[in-house]
């Protein structure tokens, strides 16, 4: 049995139909109007001035506190911001507010607050957190540790904590319901991009969502704070419900790579058969403009799958993820696929389409370096093997290839963090770039780069010395990314190891395979690789 929630949709009965529902007769499907909701809301828009992003958010603290002041004073509250950065911005912000404020609350603690409140945010590992939870004032992001995340919920929900400053996932998360929900912007980083951009009006919808408790509320109020321009627009359709639409596309690639993998395609008849089910293909039936069709008849719509497959798997093809077989078949567009090395590693380590081969890449040309390095020994001389310096150039140029996956494109790099990068680099060993594991030139300090700071990659890689070499971070965002790519490493060591022991290149791989084992050692351990020792990799052994 399936189950879908959802806001509420403009095209329903698309969805219903999709996923096995009788659209005729209607029985299990059910759509309200937005405005259709169990407690009675009141909702405010304000808009504000400024090109900005960064100062236009500063100057929308004071109107929060006067929110939470005018429509919730002794209830609890809910603000989303977009990033992990602004919930500490804004938190600390509505303290001071708050302390200056002689007709204020004088603190956002719920009334049966005391010591169980002190007590538990003495405990709390997050300093940030540490210090608003005292004033009744909560922090929820993804980087926060479980429990401190389980910690900040349960004091919210017992109403020790009249205010709780989240990012907008929790939105989709965790159930927390409150009286009164500021949405504080409508816009955040996209990494990818660069820039910023807007919510979905559903993600805004679902924000909005959270105000009412039914149990103990009969109306609920939402403030919606967006930049000036945007103000009637949000007027005029925050309650207009919006058709739902496939975005299949940007993911297809790897959709298709993973069926061709477990033996599921076989040609690209197969994966045209398979796009024909999917939601996408209902929708440029009913909406061909939006996803470039020519038209919604029937003979458009194949023609538009058949190009789309056929660029989605030439495009694998590129990035050695499937082979093209083209004596399969007939016609003159038809043609057999099969898995590579390269495609079943991601699969098996649900990768983006692109990282194995830029992990065979990287590592052919560690591989490269790494056998140019070793000494020349005579014939009846023991093995060869790397220096020291060597070793630890070759451990660089390994991390240099995790970090530069494509997984970390939208690593953020927010504003003037690239001083901040600049600063890490110079104190780290191996600056911005691994330096030759044959010696020669130190690339690591990036000259030759244009503003290589302003790099994801970059600063991903920055991250990871660190951490291995234990120096303070500059800011306590790049704490919190620390954790987002520390989360990533392990699944991207063991795709790019598979991808190493599957590589026909021969060269050097006693020494790739050692460089894994001391990856994985001086990633356990938390030590500088020439510091490290194997026994530190058992519990409670240090140095």
């Amino acid at each position: 049995r399936i189950v879908g929630l959802s806001t509420a949709l403009a095209n329903p009965q698309d969805l219903a139909d999709w996923i096995g529902i009788d659209t005729r007769t209607g029985i299990g499907m059910y759509n309200f109007r937005p405005s259709v909701r169990p407690v009675p809301m009141e909702v405010h828009i304000q808009g504000f001035p400024g090109r900005h992003y960064c100062p236009r958010m500063a100057t929308m603290n004071k109107p929060c506190y006067a929110a939470i002041k005018e429509y919730s004073p002794h209830k609890p509250v809910l603000i989303f911001v977009a990033s992990r950065r602004q919930t500490r911005l804004t938190a600390l912000d509505l303290i001071n507010y708050m302390a200056g404020d002689e007709d204020g609350p004088g603190t956002f603690a719920g009334p049966s607050a005391g010591a169980d409140l002190q007590s538990t945010a003495d405990a709390l590992d997050d300093a940030a957190l540490r210090h608003v939870s005292s004033f009744g004032v909560g922090l929820h992001h993804a980087g926060l540790s479980a429990g401190d995340r389980e910690a900040t919920e349960r004091l919210f929900l017992r109403g020790d904590l009249r205010v709780l400053v989240a990012t907008a996932t929790l939105a989709w998360g965790v159930n927390l319901p409150a009286h009164l929900v500021i949405v504080k912007g409508t816009e955040y980083f996209d990494g990818k991009s660069g820039r910023y951009v807007d919510y979905p009006v559903t993600d805004v919808l679902q924000m909005m969502g959270r105000a009412g408790r039914p149990q103990f509320d009969t109306e609920a109020v939402a403030v919606v704070m967006v930049e000036e321009s945007k103000r009637n627009f949000y007027k005029k359709f925050l309650y207009e419900p919006f058709p739902l639409e496939s975005c299949f596309l940007e993911r297809i690639g790897e959709a298709l790579n993973a069926e061709v993998a477990i033996g599921t395609l076989g040609s690209l008849s197969d994966a045209v058969g398979y796009l024909s089910w999917t939601f996408l293909a209902r929708r440029v039936k009913e909406n061909p403009s939006f996803y470039g069709a020519v038209s919604g008849s029937d003979e458009d719509v194949r023609s538009f799958l058949l190009d789309t497959a056929k660029t989605a798997l030439k495009k694998l093809q590129a990035n050695e993820c499937v082979k093209i077989d083209n004596g399969v078949g007939l016609g003159n567009d038809e043609f057999g696929v099969s898995p590579t090395v390269l495609g079943r590693a991601c699969s098996k380590f649900y990768l983006q389409h692109r990282t194995p081969q830029h992990a065979k890449r990287g590592l052919r040309a560690l591989r490269r370096q790494i056998w140019q390095a070793l000494p020349r020994a005579a014939p009846d001389a023991a093995p060869p093997s790397l220096s020291p310096a060597a070793e630890e150039a070759g451990l660089a140029g390994l991390l240099w290839i995790l970090a530069s996956a494509p997984e970390f494109d939208e690593m953020p790099v927010r504003h003037n963090e690239e001083t901040h990068n600049a600063a890490l680099a110079q104190d780290v060993p191996w600056g911005v770039r691994p330096p030759p594991v044959g010696g020669g030139p130190d690339r690591g300090r990036g000259d030759d780069d244009k503003d290589p700071h302003a790099d994801p990659h970059v600063k991903t890689f920055l991250l990871l010395q660190a951490r291995l070499f234990r120096r303070p971070l500059p800011v306590s965002d790049y704490v919190t990314d620390s954790f987002s790519v520390l989360d990533q490493v392990p699944r991207l060591l063991a795709a790019v190891e598979f991808v190493a022991e599957h590589d026909g290149d021969e060269l050097g791989n006693f020494e790739i395979s050692a460089l894994f084992a001391k990856a994985r050692q001086v990633l356990a351990v938390r030590d500088a690789p020439a510091e490290a020792h194997p026994l530190q990799q058992l519990p409670g052994v240090d140095r």
